[in-house]
Order: C-alpha cells, then structure tokens, then sequence
C-alpha cells in the first residue's frame, strides 16, 4: 500500500511546501550561509556551541529546563516510545507508518515493544479502527500503552491528518 504522489506537470509552479518527505526540502542561500557560519565543536564531546544554542532556543521555546539534541527521527522515536512505554507493551500504528517500514526494527531491538499495525488510507487511521483494535486487558496480550500518530504521514504522500480527527 505504498503512495507515490504524481509528478507535477512540466511548466508547473514550484511547490513551496513538500509534506511527503524531509529529504525533499533543499536548503536556501540564506540557510546555507548561516550553515557555513555556523561555529561547530564536537557534539559527542558536548563541546558544539551551536547544538547547545539550538537546545537552549528549544527548551526556552517549550518553556522547559533543558533540551536534547536528536539527530535523526529514529533517534526521536525510539526515545518517545522508551518514554511512554516498557518491554512487553504493545504500540498501536498506521501499517505504514515510519516505525514500522523505515527504522530497521529499531523499537524491537530496543524498546522491546510489540506494534500493531492499523489499516487506513493514505497513512490515515480511524478511530472506529483504533476501537477495533483494543483488546480487553488478558495475560494473553500485550498491554496497549501507546497511539502512534505519525504527522506528516510520510509513506501517504505526506498526508496531513485532520485537525479534528486528532481529538
């Protein structure tokens, strides 16, 4: 159930905003700029003033005491899930979503979860499906601990669910 979306027509305006994929975005000639300008350390020393400065911008965006530094989203989804989830428990997720088919098993081999897959169209579940697959609490199943939502639904096309459908 991949979803490629259709080529523009030639002659077509550019699309400035591209949901299907951060791989997709390419960088300004101001973004490269203040890249080439930017003062780097070793990060894994903890001595980058320009990761430190990105951290602190984002703790004090949030209103939080500290912030880290994750360099990949798989790095951010394995930590969300450790965050809200034990060995054993069992995540709930669009069949297509980026924990399941782009990040090389990494939750079984370090969360320990159990992700169930959801059906929907274009990375887009409902919630009669979530209900469905709610099981009662048994020592035949894992406990259900966690609803993955992934925004924006990157094998869907970049499909940007509803606003509405969230609550």
């Amino acid at each position: 159930m991949l979803y490629t979306p259709v080529r523009p027509p030639k002659g077509a305006a550019p699309v400035r905003i591209n949901l299907y994929s951060d791989t997709q975005t390419h960088p300004t000639a101001a973004m490269r700029e203040a890249m080439r300008r930017a003062e780097v350390g070793d990060e894994q020393a903890g001595s980058d003033p320009t990761v430190h400065a990105l951290c602190d911008r984002m703790a004090a965006l949030l209103g939080k005491e500290a912030a880290v530094f994750l360099p990949s989203g798989t790095m951010c989804n394995v930590i969300a899930i450790l965050t809200h989830c034990r060995g054993g428990e069992e995540v709930v997720a669009h069949q297509t979503s980026h924990i399941l088919t782009s990040e090389g098993a990494a939750h079984a081999a370090f969360t320990g979860v159990q992700i169930m897959p959801l059906a929907g169209a274009r990375g887009i579940f409902t919630a009669d499906a979530v209900r469905a697959a709610i099981r009662p609490r048994t020592r035949y199943a894992p406990p259900q601990r966690l609803l993955e939502v992934e925004q924006t639904a990157n094998i869907g096309g970049g499909a940007v669910w509803p606003l509405a459908q969230l609550y």
